[in-house]
């Protein structure tokens, strides 16, 4: 009998917890680029290829958290490089250099984005060596962001 009271009792306890508990406070979420290639302009900074591989984001509700970036370099690269990361117009933040086929992995972004249209833009930043003999040609790979949604 004595076990049914503190059965009950948990189950009190649980429910509570429960009620006070938001079901869905947050979500997953995971951007990508997929696999891609950017032809640097000629009249791109030397190391800096211009134009960025962008990618947009639409906030419908709530916020985005986003925590993590993750570059995979395509195994075509013939230098090292790192990406310089931008969100509307303004550098976050950038990887570590990368070679041909290695990854690249940010885990503080703490980048929080409200209701509306947003635009992450990367540039890799390369160096001398390799095939790099002063200039950066082209660069490619996958980038991947992910973070929580939020409701409210």
């Amino acid at each position: 009998m004595r076990g049914f009271g503190l059965s009950a009792v948990a189950c009190a306890v649980a429910l509570v917890i429960m009620a006070v508990t938001p079901a869905a406070a947050f979500k997953r979420v995971r951007y990508s680029t997929g696999p891609f290639v950017v032809n640097c302009r000629s009249d791109s900074t030397p190391q800096i290829c211009d134009p960025p591989k962008k990618l947009k984001i639409r906030v419908r509700h709530g916020k985005v958290r986003i925590k993590r970036l993750r570059y995979v370099a395509s195994t075509e690269h013939c230098s090292s490089g790192r990406v310089l990361v931008s969100l509307d117009g303004e550098r976050i933040g950038r990887t570590d250099w990368v070679n041909a086929g290695e990854r690249a992995t940010v885990d503080d972004l703490k980048v929080t984005l409200h209701h509306g249209r947003h635009t992450f833009a990367f540039r890799i930043q390369g160096r001398t060596g390799g095939c790099n003999v002063g200039s950066v040609v082209s660069w490619g790979g996958k980038i991947k962001l992910s973070g929580r949604k939020f409701s409210g």
